[in-house]
């Protein structure tokens, strides 16, 4: 155990309050849950990794937050007695105190005589508290403590029955507070940010470039991501979301090319990743609290794949929507084969799984509160599930790949709060995984099939006879061509443009009217605010030698005044100058002041002109290099805030663009062999533009994007090579963004019309740098 170890007592006894208040109510309501019992008896053994959570230790994180091996709990409805070691004992004595039902520690140590005693006498009590005692009857702790218990147990085994109390206990912790579910919830969103920002982006790059890797690998790499804490601290991250939280709870697994199960129960296997059906499950937990989610994405199906998925989706909306309080878990079960019955494929019930899903929280999957079609169990408001839904060992009428594609699986699962019953369907925690046919669909076979289909023949017109009608229209004649066709629409757009001039005019003699743009002087210069110090602890300390000193840290001179070091901001000063005069250096320090003179530059504002302002100071010394020294260090400092405060006006208008969407269902059009301006190094090199869902993407050899977003575009427009060798298109944008080091606000893509730029020859593996073009 650690020293950090903090057991919250608060908590410990609001939920053991809330155990024994439950254990009464149930008492009085015939027993149906508790079984009358008179005692519990939890016991735990040596910790084992491998077995993850079970009844026994899920039970000790409900209460007290962390787990303790070789250790008994035992509660009646009077009190709760704790066996444990020595070490052990020290953090468990903060719960003696401040709770309705007092604990007791009964600290064990090595004299096995009164190790006995203790046990008997926590035998007297489960006796005196009644014939019943409620145990985990299917529980695998192991180790010496438990072996030493169940030996000293079998004595009373014939006075009292046991009662497997797992369902009781289940009952009560499905139930979660307000941290829990926040818990649950932060688990879930990790998930999920897991699947759609990470899984699914890999997966589709391996794809595309028809990289190999097998199922296992692929397993492995996403295992790997819970040490990125960058990527864990993304925009939609929960507030105080702690990285040092998260671990797994199902381990990631993807499967693909017929071989499936649902039931997760298999290790992922060392067969390559194959583009058909891919199913990919995980979860994540968050201070304990486990979370699922699982997807099927469909990479180029066919119309029954797509049907059959989409029939699954309305299955999974439907159980979903059902999970409100009150409701039965076979009720839930029974509305998603009645979704099925009513498709037009009712022999699917048979292909479907066997249960919908089973509470989550401390335990992955809480074997009490499996939603089919038997349990009775009643769902509660605030209770979580891992809602999976899917077909198995479906046909493919139509497989790209006989061998792998002939059968193929479907899956979904999310974790879900059950709401209460006012409310229409449960609350998805890991929607940010979209579920929707597009987002889990991906054609990559869309530039062969366009090749495949047979171009259209141009119909002939009878009229015309061999001649193409294609060359005669009706509007224009060839000596026409450089004639508008139509001079209504010319006649308009001059008029436009028109418009647009004197608008400009208005616009420009409206803001330089005043001089210096002061916008009709509506636009009045702010003081601005600056500071030195905030303490005299972040004085230098060779202020003590009561020199001058050119503090460039804190963009500062101190200067020594009076017998004080005073400092003053690089904001204040105007410059520095030196002189020689009778053996001695002047360094005079020239200060900003109202009405200093003339010229543009004499706006600086004050927020109280009236006061007294120092116009400069002088200071003597016969050391001239150290003056000549300190006059070049304050000139070069004024240099670099000047120079920072003009990269900072030039940036103002600078805005962040938001994340371009980029269309995943099929491949985005695309525009290869293009150039850009402003150019993105010395080097001319070409890339491709390519049009997604809210922008325009340049990719620029050497991995480089840029990304121009539709909702910044104020014109984008087409001039085509007509008197040029260059086909351009034109984007003016609303604000500037970055190219580069470079602000811009105009951006344009071309090509070059002439053939001799580019090597038609070559394959497209040659290098983008040619040698001898001949």
């Amino acid at each position: 155990m650690a020293d950090e170890v903090r057991i919250d007592p608060a908590s410990f006894h609001n939920r053991l309050s809330t155990l024994i208040t439950t254990w009464k109510g149930d008492k009085r309501t015939g027993n149906n849950v508790f079984g009358d019992v008179g005692s519990i008896v939890v016991v735990m053994g040596k910790s084992d990794e491998a077995q993850s959570f079970h009844k026994a230790n899920a039970t000790q994180f409900w209460l007290l937050g962390y787990e303790f091996p070789a250790t008994l709990f035992l509660m009646t409805l009077e009190g709760m007695y704790i066996v444990t070691t020595k070490k052990k004992a020290t953090y468990l004595d903060v719960l003696k105190e401040g709770g309705k039902t007092p604990v007791e520690i009964i600290v064990r140590g090595k004299d096995q005589e009164e190790n006995a005693k203790q046990f008997e006498r926590i035998l007297d009590i489960i006796k005196n508290a009644g014939k019943k005692v409620g145990v985990i009857t299917k529980e695998t702790s192991t180790g010496p403590f438990v072996n030493e218990w169940k030996t000293a147990f079998a004595d009373i085994s014939k006075d009292v029955e046991e009662v497997d109390i797992s369902p009781a206990l289940s009952a009560v912790m499905a139930v979660k507070d307000e941290n829990e579910l926040r818990a649950v919830r932060n688990a879930s969103v990790a998930s999920a940010h897991t699947m759609a920002d990470y899984f699914v982006d890999y997966m589709s790059d391996i794809l595309d470039k028809d990289k190999k890797i097998t199922h296992k690998a692929l397993s492995e790499k996403i295992a790997s991501k819970i040490d990125d804490d960058k990527f864990f601290k993304w925009k939609k991250a929960p507030p105080n979301f702690d990285t040092m939280q998260l671990d797994w709870s199902i381990n990631p697994t993807v499967m693909s090319g017929g071989k499936f199960d649902l039931k997760l129960n298999s290790e992922p296997d060392d067969n390559n990743l194959h583009a058909g059906v891919i199913v990919a499950a995980m979860g994540l937990r968050y201070q304990t609290y486990a979370a699922s989610v699982a997807r099927t994405y469909l990479v180029d199906p066919n119309k029954s794949q797509e049907s059959m998925y989409k029939l699954l989706l309305s299955v999974h909306d439907a159980v979903i929507k059902e999970l409100r309080d009150g409701v039965t878990a076979k009720d839930v079960y029974n509305k998603a084969i009645s979704v099925i019955k009513a498709s037009k494929k009712p022999e699917l019930v048979e292909k479907f799984v066997k249960s919908v899903g089973a509470g989550i929280g401390i335990e992955a999957r809480d074997g009490a509160l499996v939603l089919n079609a038997k349990n009775g169990r009643v769902l509660k408001d605030g209770m979580t599930f891992s809602i999976s839904t899917g077909f198995s060992d479906l046909d493919n009428s139509n497989p790209q790949d006989k061998k792998r594609d002939a059968k193929y699986s479907l899956f979904l699962s999310d974790t879900v709060r059950v709401t209460p019953a006012a409310q229409a369907e449960g609350f998805v925690f890991t929607r940010d995984a979209a579920t929707d046919i597009e987002s889990t669909s991906f054609f990559f076979n869309d530039d062969e099939e366009e090749e495949t289909k047979p171009k259209a023949k141009p119909k002939k017109d009878p009229k015309v006879g061999a001649v193409a009608s294609s060359n005669i229209t009706k509007t224009r004649l060839r000596g026409q061509g450089a004639q508008t066709a139509n001079e209504e629409k010319e006649a308009a757009r001059r008029e436009h443009q028109r418009e647009l001039h004197g608008k400009k005019q208005s616009e420009g003699l409206e803001k330089y009217t005043e001089g210096h743009g002061n916008l009709n002087g509506t636009e009045v210069k702010k003081f601005k605010r600056f500071e030195s110090y905030k303490r005299d602890t972040q004085f230098p300390t060779k202020i003590k030698d009561l020199i001058v000193l050119v503090d460039q840290k804190n963009d500062s001179v101190i200067l020594p005044i009076m017998g004080r070091p005073v400092p003053f901001h690089i904001n204040t000063l105007k410059n520095a100058t030196t002189s020689q005069e009778g053996g001695f250096c002047y360094l005079r320090i020239n200060f900003l002041s109202p009405g200093q003179g003339v010229g543009r530059k004499d706006d600086q504002p004050f927020e109280d002109p009236t006061a007294q302002f120092i116009r400069s100071l002088t200071f003597r010394s016969k050391d001239a290099h150290r003056m000549e020294d300190i006059k070049d260090q304050i000139t070069e400092m004024k240099k670099a805030s000047t120079r920072r405060e003009q990269e900072k006006k030039d940036m103002e208008d600078v805005v962040e663009q938001e994340k371009l969407i980029e269309i995943r269902s099929r491949r985005p059009h695309r525009l290869d062999n293009i150039y850009v301006r402003p150019a993105l190094e010395s080097k001319r090199v070409g890339g491709a533009v390519e049009i997604h869902q809210n922008g325009l993407r340049y990719h620029h050899l050497g991995s480089q994007k840029v990304d121009l977003l539709f909702s910044n575009i104020k014109h984008l427009f087409f001039q085509p090579c007509v008197g040029e060798l260059i086909v351009i298109i034109h984007v003016h944008l609303i604000n500037p963004i970055m190219i580069g080091k470079r602000k811009t606000k105009d951006v344009q893509f071309y090509r070059e019309a002439t053939e001799m730029q580019f090597d038609e020859t070559g394959n497209r593996k040659r290098k983008h740098r040619y040698g001898d073009e001949e």
